[in-house]
């Protein structure tokens, strides 16, 4: 509520704020939810799943945010071009890159649905979790169910960022509050009858796959969506074209991320064998309550960067930079310090004694979440303001350092634990060797205000 703009853009300031404290209140209750499912899908399928099978419904929990990459960064380029639109109020063009994007997202689905199907046939499921084949054709429906959801997250997923776009983030929020809702009792009705994991993934990511569908409906109520007219398909190919090649550079950061640490469970369950995966899955989902929270405070900065960027209002850039960065530290060091701290009653609590999770691994998750809070809330800011260049160079060198290192030194120490300490080495050596290196000042650029003689001065 603190006045931080001055002048013409003082209102507009205390605007994207209102908007974005609308956005975390929504996006708390829905994250609240949401890890509530979280702990209850960890605590209600162990016991009856067992290590091995609980490792593969954890495998595909885990993949289901790593493959959200395959919009080709579609989504995220919809955002800030949606953003830049309304920063110019022009309503006709929000609704034509809204549209295209969308419509170009379900093709994208689409065409990796084929691919997956095809790939999912040629790869023995046998090979890479160790089962027997009655197991095995019970991960195969499985794999199916979460290859038809995944594409159907595609263009949906677009949607979602588009709301954010057009700072309006809280409405995805409380169709995803809705959506976990419905999910508890349904789990834990599973649950009871010793559901599948195809089931399980019904009741999980499939209701909120449903529940996503809503927004579409919203957006073609509003105006804002629809079917391409006569007149839309003469701008459809240049629009495609726009969004594709700013897609194509977040594209690359995702491949990058993925490859980072995305492939943890599989490098994880082909190195150490799968019952490692539940420990690697269950430590991190002790931290996801840290990991949840930042998000919730960053990601609503995300358009209102775009905005800003648009408008030409770097005294919110850098202030609300400054902000971030200092409060998600913070944050993130009191907080993963308490959880690692109180982890043994907490697992005690949740998981009693059918896992036992080792001291080391919970340590560097620990340090993972902090080293994390700092970047999510710097990447926030350059994919609002639209430095992707240099992100990718630290995503390049972040990918070729963990890739190396997680291999080594899990094959060399046999401790899962240090997958995860690769990452952190990783990140560290990524962001102090590229942003504070190479890419400095150009960093500082989007924070500086131009002079009288149309330099700028930091």
């Amino acid at each position: 509520m603190l006045p931080f703009g001055v002048g013409r853009s003082e209102g507009r300031d205390r605007d994207r704020y209102r908007r974005a404290a609308l956005t975390i209140a929504c996006n708390v209750c829905s994250s609240g939810l949401a890890f509530i499912v979280l702990i209850a899908s960890v605590s209600w399928t162990l016991p009856y799943l067992g290590q091995q099978r609980f490792g593969v419904w954890m495998t595909f929990s885990s993949l289901a945010a790593t493959l959200a990459m395959l919009d080709f960064g579609i989504g995220n380029a919809l955002l800030n071009l949606v953003a830049g639109a309304r920063a110019n109020e022009d309503p006709r063009r929000i609704r034509e890159l809204i549209t295209h994007g969308v419509w170009l997202l379900g093709t994208v689905g689409a065409i990796c649905g084929v691919f997956l199907y095809v790939a999912l046939h040629i790869f023995d499921l046998r090979r890479i979790f160790g089962h027997s084949a009655d197991a095995a054709n019970e991960t195969l429906t499985a794999a199916t169910l979460f290859l038809v959801l995944t594409c159907l997250n595609i263009p949906l997923g677009g949607v979602k960022r588009v709301c954010h776009g057009l700072q309006r983030g809280w409405e995805q929020h409380i169709v995803s509050s809705v959506g976990y809702l419905i999910s508890l009792p349904l789990l834990y009705w599973s649950c009871m009858r010793h559901a599948s994991i195809p089931w399980l993934l019904c009741v999980t990511y499939g209701i909120q796959i449903c529940m996503s569908s809503c927004l579409v409906f919203r957006l073609n109520r509003q105006g804002l969506l629809g079917a391409i007219s006569g007149a839309g398909r003469a701008t459809m190919w240049c629009d495609s074209k726009k969004i594709l090649s700013m897609g194509s550079m977040f594209f690359g950061l995702q491949v990058g991320v993925m490859c980072a640490s995305g492939f943890d469970a599989l490098i994880v369950a082909k190195l150490l064998g799968v019952a490692e995966v539940a420990k690697l899955a269950v430590a991190q989902r002790l931290f996801q309550f840290l990991t949840v929270g930042i998000s919730m405070l960053t990601v609503p900065l995300w358009g209102l960067y775009a905005d800003a960027k648009a408008r030409g209002d770097t005294n919110f850039l850098s202030m609300t930079l400054k902000l971030s960065m200092l409060g998600t530290g913070a944050i993130a060091i009191v907080t993963s310090g308490s959880i690692f701290a109180a982890s043994s009653w907490l697992l005690s609590k949740w998981v009693g004694n059918h896992l036992s999770i080792p001291v080391a691994l919970l340590c560097a998750v620990a340090v993972m979440s902090v080293v994390d809070a700092f970047g999510n809330a710097f990447g926030i800011f350059l994919n609002g303001v639209g430095e992707l260049k240099s992100q990718l160079v630290a995503v390049c060198v972040s990918c070729a350092v963990s890739l190396s290192l997680k291999f080594w030194l899990v094959s060399t120490f046999h401790e899962v634990a240090w997958v995860v300490w690769a990452t952190v080495i990783a990140s560290v050596v990524s962001d102090y060797c590229v942003y504070l290196s190479l890419f400095r000042r150009r960093i500082f650029a989007h924070l500086s205000v131009p002079d009288d003689k149309g330099a700028s001065s930091a």
